[in-house]
């Protein structure tokens, strides 16, 4: 297959990298990392920008499947590894007949490396940026969009239902909590969220509160306190752990659960055994079409995507501490100067 290059790219770049697991002082800056070569099927994206999500922090740290990866690649070999899903830029070279030199495009990669000047993403995950969408809006959707419209699809929400959304301000609630404002709208769904007062202020910028059925300030209530029965249909849990099991009061007998991240079905299943729920644990694919789709709404106006701050991408640390807080509203991001 012919290979597109753009004549300008430099023989090395600077990555931020991690050599071990740990907390966000392990990133170190190499300005002398080696650019990566195409595989047929691939392009080259000069990112412009890179989101970071909590899987890149619990990745970080160690966690989940991302950490398995790096453990048994890159360690296993005595590499240092690039984490870094969401990247949005311009492509450079390609090994795609779909792309050309000067295409912007952002895509979710699971296969990481977007902490870094130059990032190979397989083109069948790439989306084309909208020009009514800016770098910086397409570099924090990929993880979060991607998932939050995967997640609404996977739900199945049916016409009158309740819902109850936990988190409805986060990087992927933020988004959600818009589509599902929709469903309130076109299927006669009650919508309630459980948030701080701080987040549910925030929310308003966003959607008309005065839709909502209800708002939960579940600081108002303490570790024995349970949140009040509103025999509610389903609840789409973006939190997991004690928060998302103290959420399961909300529902009715037999009420369906969808949690993010999955690792916590089990639990929340146990924990909801007395009210036979249907807890299904959730786990977002990269989708280029889901991505596109998604992008497309921002650029129609159907769609506002928030983002707290922009951090330079040698400042990967202090961004990954701000996200741990948990504190976030939307998204943060990540600029490749």
């Amino acid at each position: 297959m012919s290979q597109l290059i753009n004549q300008s790219i430099p023989n090395s770049q600077t990555a931020m990298t991690i050599k071990e697991f740990g907390e966000a002082d392990v990133f170190k800056q190499q300005n002398d990392f080696a650019i990566p070569t195409l595989n047929d099927g691939q392009v080259l994206i000069k990112v412009a920008y890179a989101g970071i999500n909590p899987v890149d922090y619990k990745t970080r740290q160690g966690l989940g499947w991302g950490a398995d990866n790096i453990r048994n690649q890159q360690f296993a070999n005595n590499q240092p590894a690039v984490l870094g899903f969401d990247v949005a830029g311009e492509v450079v070279a390609s090994k795609d007949s779909r792309f050309n030199i000067g295409d912007k495009v952002s895509a979710l990669s699971f296969n990481g490396g977007c902490y870094a000047q130059y990032v190979a993403v397989a083109g069948e995950l790439l989306a084309p940026i909208p020009n009514d969408v800016d770098l910086k809006t397409a570099g924090a959707m990929p993880c979060v969009a991607t998932t939050a419209k995967q997640l609404l699809d996977f739900a199945k929400i049916k016409q009158g239902e309740h819902v109850v959304i936990n988190a409805p301000a986060g990087g992927v609630g933020h988004l959600l909590i818009q589509m599902l404002m929709g469903l309130v709208d076109t299927l006669d769904v009650q919508l309630s969220v459980i948030c701080s007062k701080e987040k549910y202020q925030k929310l308003a910028s966003l959607i008309d509160c005065d839709k909502l059925a209800g708002w939960i300030d579940y600081q108002q209530y303490g570790d024995e306190q349970a949140f009040p029965e509103l025999q509610a249909d389903v609840l789409l849990d973006l939190v997991g752990g004690q928060a998302g099991i103290k959420a399961l009061s909300t529902l009715k007998t037999n009420g369906k659960v969808y949690v993010l991240p999955s690792i916590w079905a089990d639990k929340l299943k146990e924990a909801g055994a007395d009210k036979n729920l249907q807890v299904a644990g959730f786990i977002a694919k990269p989708n280029a079409q889901d991505l596109t789709d998604m992008l497309q709404k921002v650029a129609d106006k159907q769609l506002s995507v928030h983002i707290q701050s922009t951090y330079p991408l040698t400042e990967v640390a202090k961004a990954h501490q701000e996200l741990e807080k948990g504190h976030s509203f939307g998204k943060i991001v990540l600029e490749n100067n």
